[in-house]
């Protein structure tokens, strides 16, 4: 199932804000486990924690409730909304009242947190980080690990550096398509002009965003914000909005188990993590490589080292000596 990515959910700010200014909360609903509709003026807002957030024009029925559905609905009992923003160009969404704010992150297994004046008041999980922790009283915060403003090329495969940007991986490997691009050509290795083609066509993607869903024997498989290339085998209808577009594709597609859900996005994770840590075994590889290559020389500064002979090594290889934190840097 899709999930939704930070360039969307930039876009579906950016389409639901000023049709929502002013407004005021009306309810929020628990249909499932993790999923939540919301009413904010005569606007029904259904998010599937860490998978989806639009409008709906679908309107379950259900009994189904949790604290947090019970909190928020007391808290925000006809707030009026002041904005709706997306945090750090990330998975994160808030809708901001003048009595507390609701914020959905959209990223993992997903959260929703309830917060006023910058403190957590509840939320559907809460936890602790190395980076931050969601506790009922204690300040609310982001992750501090936010996605790069800029495309910084390094030794990895391409598409681990597009993965960084707020885009998804879908539009990293689309941008690379019309590129002209392998995704796992090392990010050093494009030549200049490659390098503007792809930032080119990143551009493209974000200035010219623009709702589609693609059909296979007339039901709708996907969506995205451009014309993909690897459905360029599919019908393609655009949309007025991306609501529309993301209504249509979830109420027609599969519904797997929640859990098998949860694992799916585990498992693309682990994935993203494992071409990551292929680029570091092939960057370990090659630097013991080119220390078997120069193992003599390796031993003989080893040796110097041991003799006391640190002003040598400084001047025979441009290297660097700290005896304190017994470190070497040479260069051969």
């Amino acid at each position: 199932m899709h999930q939704m990515t930070s360039l969307e959910y930039s876009f579906l700010v950016n389409e639901l804000a000023p049709k929502l200014a002013g407004k005021h909360f009306g309810r929020i609903r628990k249909l499932a486990d993790g999923i939540y509709r919301m009413k904010i003026g005569t606007m029904e807002l259904l998010c599937g924690l860490g998978v989806r957030m639009h409008e709906t024009k679908y309107i379950e029925k259900t009994d189904e409730t949790d604290h947090f559905a019970e909190k928020a609905a007391k808290e925000l009992d006809n707030a009026k909304l002041i904005s709706v923003e997306q945090l750090n160009s990330d998975r994160i969404v808030a809708f901001n009242f003048d009595k507390g704010s609701i914020i959905f992150e959209m990223f993992g297994e997903g959260n929703a947190v309830l917060a006023r004046g910058g403190k957590t008041i509840c939320a559907v999980h809460y936890g602790k980080w190395s980076d931050r922790e969601i506790t009922a009283g204690e300040p609310y915060s982001p992750p501090k690990n936010v996605p790069s403003a800029k495309l910084e090329l390094t030794q990895k495969y391409v598409i681990v550096s597009l993965t960084k940007l707020p885009l998804g991986k879908d539009y990293a490997l689309e941008a690379l398509a019309r590129a002209g691009i392998d995704e796992k050509k090392p990010g050093n290795e494009l030549s200049p002009a490659e390098s503007r083609r792809l930032e080119s066509e990143i551009s493209k993607i974000r200035e010219l965003a623009s709702p589609f869903a693609f059909y296979s024997s007339g039901k709708p498989v996907d969506f995205a914000l451009a014309p993909l290339t690897k459905h360029s085998g599919l019908e393609a209808k655009s949309f007025p909005t991306l609501s529309e577009a993301a209504d249509e594709y979830y109420q027609n597609a599969e519904r797997p188990n929640p859990k098998l859900e949860k694992l799916m996005g585990r498992l693309e994770k682990q994935k993203e993590r494992l071409t990551e840590l292929s680029e570091e075994e092939k960057e370990a590889k090659a630097r013991g490589d080119y220390i078997y290559a120069n193992y003599q020389e390796v031993e003989r500064i080893l040796a110097l080292a041991k003799a006391g002979k640190f002003e040598e090594i400084e001047k025979q290889y441009a290297g660097k000596t700290d005896k304190k934190e017994k470190s070497i840097e040479a260069e051969f």
